[in-house]
């Protein structure tokens, strides 16, 4: 089983591992807004039924990041904002942490520029197989 979850995160929200700041508290602002909207959309997913929790651990996920440009885009750099969703997604209850037990990733790909201006997108992609051809030690 596969989703594809798409996130918009205006300009001045987005943040990367490039970025430095002062205060300590304009990345924590920004991050924080970013794990609010990632939970209040899935749990908005989960309680409509638009999307299932999975049944089997861990899942795979993929972190795939739409830049505002064409231009060179190191897909990595985005770190922080999908650190910031993955959180949002584990208070909404779809995986019970983010750890290595229940989550793999997340990997990071390189996604055709955004079609909003000013708008980056992350769609993350959760993967589910019976055992991910993972096996437990």
């Amino acid at each position: 089983m596969r989703h594809d979850i798409d996130l918009a995160i205006s300009k001045p929200l987005w943040w990367t591992q490039n970025r430095r700041s002062r205060s300590w508290a304009v990345p924590y602002r920004r991050k924080k807004l970013v794990k609010t909207m990632s939970l209040l959309t899935f749990r908005n997913l989960i309680n409509s039924g638009k999307l299932q929790k999975p049944e089997h651990w861990p899942v795979h996920v993929t972190a795939i990041i739409h830049p505002l440009t064409h231009g060179r885009f190191d897909p990595e750099n985005a770190a922080p904002m999908v650190k910031a969703i993955l959180d949002g997604i584990t208070q909404s209850g779809y995986w019970p942490d983010d750890n290595a037990e229940y989550v793999l990733g997340p990997d990071y790909r390189l996604g055709e520029p955004s079609t909003e201006k000013d708008v980056y997108h992350i769609t993350i992609r959760i993967e589910e197989e019976e055992n991910n051809g993972y096996e437990r030690e």
